[in-house]
């Protein structure tokens, strides 16, 4: 039997389009940040990457909060501004009680590591930072630490302008085809023109052998530029509508 072969893990509806998708890689799940229409107001929800829901619709009450980060059982939300992309305030959230850790309307966040949230606050001038701890919320001053980045196993396709396989040149794909080495197999994404519409395929090969081909999503009117993204095995599609997750066993 081939074990080259492209299986359906998961897939999810959200209520409202998806805005923004945050991964943990050492805890194998991702956050989802989705909003309303109408009142632009966002609600999170987790899942594990085998679609088990850990945490569905935890509300916000300001639209200006957005994802920045899952790692564990905690949320990392900024605020953005009308004028400028972040702006003060960082708020934790623990999911499983859906309770608040800590709201710090005062600090910036710059970046978020292992564990940590580095800021600094809005009225001391730039260069000082602070170390804010994701499970407590403490706030310590920042000297001279050494901060460990999160494990981040994310891989995008990249649109292949090089020359195709043989098996690969014979598809009457649409504009772009996208390949993503991973381990000793190749992942190629593309459409192909169905009757006014697009279908989107994926297709799993070595250098020389074409294994397994799948339509993922049907219909489209128009051409999804960026068209996956890839965790270890798992292969993630979001739907035209960005109402849906698609996820596939590669």
């Amino acid at each position: 039997m081939n074990k080259y072969t492209i299986k359906k893990a998961f897939e999810k509806s959200f209520p409202s389009p998806i805005w923004k998708i945050e991964v943990d890689c050492a805890c194998n799940c991702m956050a989802i940040e989705y909003r309303d229409p109408g009142t632009t107001l966002p609600s999170f929800s987790v899942l594990d990457f085998d679609g088990n829901v850990r945490c569905v619709a935890l509300p916000a009450d300001e639209k200006e909060w957005t994802l920045e980060a899952i790692q564990g059982e905690f949320l990392i939300l900024k605020r953005f501004g009308s004028s400028s992309p972040i702006e003060a305030g960082i708020r934790i959230l623990h999911y499983p009680s859906r309770s608040v850790v800590t709201t710090a309307m005062e600090y910036v966040l710059q970046e978020v590591y292992q564990g940590t949230v580095v800021a600094r606050h809005r009225s001391i001038p730039e260069g000082l930072l602070f170390s804010m701890e994701i499970a407590t919320g403490n706030i310590t001053q920042s000297k001279d630490q050494t901060y460990l980045s999160p494990p981040l196993h994310i891989h995008y396709p990249i649109a292949y302008t090089g020359t195709l396989p043989h098996f690969i040149r014979e598809i009457p794909f649409v504009d772009s085809i996208w390949l993503l080495p991973f381990d000793d197999i190749y992942i190629w994404s593309y459409h192909l023109a169905q009757e006014h519409k697009y279908d989107l395929h994926i297709a799993l090969s070595t250098k020389n052998e074409l294994f397994d081909t799948k339509i993922i999503l049907k219909g489209l009117d128009r051409l999804i530029p960026q068209p996956f993204f890839q965790v270890e095995r798992y292969i993630f599609f979001l739907s035209h509508t960005k109402q849906e997750i698609v996820t596939y066993l590669v």
